[in-house]
């Protein structure tokens, strides 16, 4: 019977730089777990159900990657994973979402409300913040400029609209927030891609 030492499914292969999607499927239990573990790094544990297809998306930096899924202990299973370049363009944008928001207003602070957006037309994101005094923080990339604004969810403006260039600075200005809630709004200067980031840090 499989075990974590003998899993269901294994592959292991060398792979050069570059995006895959990695796939698994199984039968004969509930669910397992799926280990990615890519050269010397730590392991990467996705647990899955057999109902399903599970699909991973991995940004591989080049070298070996082993792949093993793996039932519960003593349950028989049949398990098949699969790596191949990915051919999804939502998921690689994902992640490069990801990878720019993680270097955007940093460090962290304590009590933030942050929140982030992308798009080529004007989109708006709320968040649940209690009243009171803050500053805002925004940054943008993509365009030449976006504009930017803020209300509350009672519809009050907050933040009058602004241009703001997208040159990697980051815009800050004071509100005041009268009711709970916010809605941070945006639009791209010219319709180009955009990638948002902003918060609301308590000046109180």
């Amino acid at each position: 019977m499989p075990s974590e030492t003998e899993p269901a499914g294994e592959l292991s292969v060398d792979l050069v730089p570059g995006d895959y999607m990695v796939k698994g499927a199984c039968a004969g239990v509930h669910g397992l777990k799926v280990s990615i573990v890519e050269g010397e790094k730590a392991p990467l544990t996705v647990p899955y159900t057999c109902d399903s297809v599970m699909e991973r998306f991995i940004r591989h930096t080049g070298g070996p990657i082993t792949i093993s899924a793996t039932p519960p202990m003593d349950k028989p299973a049949a398990a098949g994973v699969t790596i191949r370049p990915n051919t999804d363009p939502r998921a690689a944008a994902l992640k490069d979402m990801a990878e720019w928001l993680a270097q955007q207003l940093q460090p962290e602070i304590a009590g933030q409300h942050a929140g982030s957006a992308g798009s080529n037309s004007p989109t708006s994101m709320g968040m649940p913040a209690e009243p009171g005094s803050y500053e805002v923080h925004f940054i943008c990339e993509g365009p030449p400029e976006a504009q930017f604004s803020v209300s509350s969810w009672a519809g009050v403006e907050v933040l009058a609209p602004v241009r703001v260039p997208c040159n990697g600075d980051v815009f800050k200005a004071s509100v005041e927030l009268p009711t709970k809630g916010a809605d941070f709004n945006m639009a791209p200067s010219n319709g180009a891609e955009s990638r948002y980031a902003f918060r609301l840090v308590s000046s109180a």
